[in-house]
């Protein structure tokens, strides 16, 4: 009687399963790490939008340009003022004797919100920086809090942000 011997080539049903459940261990992990990157991601962006506005206040209170529409088109300029409001609001406005010109209005992601309201004004002809809505000394904090996390930025007493 002849015997053949067959010769099999391939994987077993176990060694396909482990195979298998290490990939999705895998994916798993690196699904949640792109998940955090991204959150913090989202904290920082909205940290140098802010951080931007503080930029363009000052620059704007120190060149003493004016906007081209509203109350201060025409009349003296008093500063730039950035306004911050709990959930999530900020804007930039011009200030004059005759009222107000907002030059830009922002909201963070619904995800992410201010822990405290706050004013800061950047004056224009004596260069000077004022923060109301905190009784501290500078640097003053601005909070931001989302997704489990939280981000603080830092204003110091010439508007610079850190």
């Amino acid at each position: 009687m002849l015997r053949i011997k067959h010769k099999s080539s391939g994987f077993t049903l176990i060694e396909l399963i482990v195979v298998i459940s290490v990939a999705a261990v895998i994916s798993v992990i690196g699904i949640a790490a792109f998940v955090s990157y991204n959150q913090t991601q989202s904290l920082n962006t909205t940290a140098a939008d802010i951080a931007n506005m503080f930029s363009v206040a000052k620059s704007r209170a120190a060149s003493g340009v004016k906007p081209t529409t509203g109350p201060c088109f025409t009349r003296t300029l008093d500063g730039y003022r950035i306004s911050i409001t709990i959930p999530r609001t900020y804007k930039l406005d011009a200030v004059c004797p005759s009222g107000i010109s907002n030059i830009l209005t922002s909201i963070l992601p619904s995800t992410i919100s201010f822990s405290t309201d706050a004013t800061f004004f950047f004056a224009v002809l004596t260069g000077g920086f004022t923060q109301t809505g905190s009784s501290s000394p500078p640097p003053w904090p601005i909070y931001l809090t989302g997704f489990g996390k939280s981000k603080t930025i830092w204003v110091d007493s010439l508007g610079n942000v850190k």
